[in-house]
């Protein structure tokens, strides 16, 4: 069976748009427990679930790349896998399954994001072909808009949507030259992105660390605890920043900078015992009999790569349906995988934690509903809808100024 690509950690790029994601082994890592009750409270079991995690072969993710909800409930999830599309209904029922694998009309290479529009089109993007497919969401094959650009042949790994209907493009991380026992950072570019043409910048944000390091000769990979970039749209404006920097610009769809929001959040430096903790958490992903084998090679590995200074304070951002920002905790050892997330206000302001299911990665939060991916242990996967109970906290949260 072909390994599925990783490309898209996020994950309704008309929400957020997120650098492609670190390779990581999905697993239940024990993980700090946070030091205040919850801010909101997840139910234990989910709403819905939609997918099969091994009971139905015929109806079994591959991958989950992306899910997106459409504006009648309908909900769609890309297999990065099987290079597929699924759609069911708001009850779990599947209502079709359209694409595979192939370059002609309405197949993908590389399926890695899926965007849906109030009109009730969903646009997926694939990063290998570089192109945007529109479909209905009962499934029907509408067209291909391929994405262009002048002057860098750099590939596109996002798009998304603002609040009036305008697009936007993100390029897609890559490793960049470093010396020997050194390192060397990305910066990625977003761009305004109109009928497929991919225009005039936006924004930039520093991206992941590339380390060039010794063991058996050259290698080269991310630094451990490497930050990445990332974006959010709120309204109608982006927010743009790293996760090793909780200053997050403001820029509006024109690429005006119209200031900044700054996340009450620690971050700390990295030490010799995050190495320690990155050494740990890796072997926690292999078994009892499998890391006493591991650990010596793993030892000498840690001691051998670059550190990034400092340690991410989360791993990527959502912007909820309330214009709440919510921040998930980075995790040992490449980031993804924790199940606290952090909520700020538009502010900035820091309000608490809230604990998701273990193994669930959260896509689109509304008002009262989380919907995402859920690993098992074996790395089956399907897509769930968890309720949320804010309490009292369900009114929208003040716009951005000049953000609409």
């Amino acid at each position: 069976m072909k390994k599925p690509l990783r490309t898209s950690a996020g994950w309704t790029p008309s929400a957020l748009v997120f650098a492609p994601a670190l390779a990581f082994t999905a697993c239940a890592v024990p993980e700090d427990p946070p030091a205040e009750a919850p801010l909101w409270a997840v139910g234990a079991e989910p709403l819905v679930t939609y997918g099969s995690a091994g009971d139905d072969p015929d109806n079994e993710f591959g991958y989950v790349a992306d899910v997106a909800r459409g504006p009648d409930g309908t909900i769609a999830a890309a297999d990065g896998l099987y290079q597929s599309l699924s759609f069911f209904t708001a009850e779990g029922e599947l209502r079709a399954r359209a694409g595979r694998e192939g370059e002609g009309p309405g197949e993908f290479s590389e399926i890695s994001g899926l965007v849906s529009t109030p009109e009730g089109r969903l646009f997926a993007l694939d990063g290998g072909l570089q192109r945007l497919s529109e479909w209905t969401f009962d499934g029907d094959y509408v067209g291909d808009t391929r994405l262009t650009r002048q002057g860098t042949d750099r590939p596109i790994g996002g798009v998304g949507r603002f609040g009036d209907g305008s697009w936007y493009a993100r390029e897609r991380d890559e490793m960049v030259a470093a010396p020997m026992n050194g390192t060397a950072r990305d910066t990625a570019g977003f761009f305004r992105l109109a009928d497929g043409a991919v225009g005039e910048p936006l924004a930039r944000a520093p991206g992941t660390i590339t380390a060039m390091f010794e063991m058996m000769g050259p290698a080269v990979r991310h630094a451990l605890l490497s930050p990445r970039s990332v974006g959010v749209v709120r309204g109608g404006c982006l927010l743009v920043g790293a996760t090793d920097d909780p200053v997050l610009g403001v820029v509006d769809t024109e690429g005006n900078h119209l200031g900044e929001v700054r996340l009450d959040v620690e971050v700390k430096q990295a030490t010799g015992e995050h190495r320690d903790e990155w050494v740990a958490q890796t072997l926690a992903t292999s078994g009892a009999i499998a890391a006493a084998a591991q650990r010596p090679m793993l030892e000498r590995l840690a001691d051998a790569i670059p550190m990034a200074e400092r340690v991410p304070f989360g791993y990527g951002l959502v912007a909820d349906a309330l214009g709440y920002i919510w921040v998930q905790r980075y995790h040992l050892p490449e980031g993804p995988g924790g199940s606290e997330w952090h909520v700020f206000t538009e502010t900035g302001a820091a309000l608490g934690t809230v604990i998701l299911p273990g193994g669930f990665r959260a896509v689109e939060i509304s008002a009262d509903e989380i919907l995402g991916v859920f690993t098992h242990e074996m790395g089956l996967e399907d897509v769930r809808v968890y309720a949320l109970d804010r309490g009292g906290d369900v009114g929208e949260r003040p716009g951005l100024p000049g953000c609409g």
